[in-house]
């Protein structure tokens, strides 16, 4: 993505761009890793992803660092009581998102790994860590992106394993339900319809042009504008 004008008047007047974190939640099956996959691999020099760490297995193709950090229990008790995660700590053992036994934060610092010169930022998380985010962030774009509730059931059902019973599939469909009515606490929502990623991903590409526009701190066209410039255009 080349830089937007108001981008490179930032570029101009602080010499560096803040970071633009968005928040991208919805249920699980929504299709929102799938979405981030296809914009890092449209926009791999300025799109960048949060990793988060967790206790669950790894899954068949998961690469380590990739999307998630899998570490143990002890050691995720071990960095919460550290101070390493914004989701667990001393107190806090985690975030059991799908009431699997299976726990989940952020880095304490969202940005950790993220390459300096990268300044969008994408963060999958549930409700929850949207919360939590735009407490610390508020300005953080939150984009909520779900499906249909029969393609839901549908793409649960297709994540089928050993955990996956007939109580943890209506854990899974009642957190869907919690998820779909915090939506209204979004500044986008997006439907991510069977057989249309093209028109979801794009959806998200615009949220992102558009919000890189948005009048921020550092936007001061007066400073890169000689005052010669106007003496001579008010003498001409």
């Amino acid at each position: 993505m080349e830089f937007t004008g108001v981008e490179q008047i930032i570029l101009r007047v602080k010499g560096k761009l803040p970071r633009l974190l968005f928040i991208l939640s919805g249920p699980s099956g929504v299709g929102k890793n799938t979405i981030i996959k296809k914009l890092l691999a449209n926009h791999p020099d300025s799109v960048a992803r949060v990793r988060t760490y967790t206790t669950r297995e790894r899954r068949e193709g998961e690469v380590e660092g990739d999307q998630y950090y899998f570490v143990s229990h002890d050691e995720f008790r071990r960095l919460a009581r550290e101070g390493h995660l914004m989701e667990a700590d001393a107190d806090t053992v985690g975030h059991d998102v799908y009431g699997l036994g299976d726990l989940y934060s952020m880095p304490a610092d969202p940005f950790e790994g993220v390459p300096e010169d990268t300044h969008l930022v994408i963060a999958e998380v549930d409700i929850h860590g949207m919360r939590r985010l735009k407490e610390r962030y508020p300005q953080a774009i939150a984009i909520f992106v779900t499906a249909p509730p029969s393609v839901l059931v549908e793409r649960i059902h297709g994540r089928l394993d050993d955990k996956m019973d007939a109580d943890s599939l209506t854990q899974r469909m009642e957190t869907a339900r919690e998820q779909i009515q915090a939506a209204s606490e979004f500044d986008y929502v997006i439907v991510n319809r069977e057989g249309h990623l093209a028109e979801a991903v794009e959806a998200v590409e615009r949220i992102i042009e558009v919000e890189r526009m948005r009048v921020r701190e550092g936007v001061d066209l007066l400073s890169i504008m000689p005052d010669d410039e106007f003496n001579a255009a008010i003498n001409s």
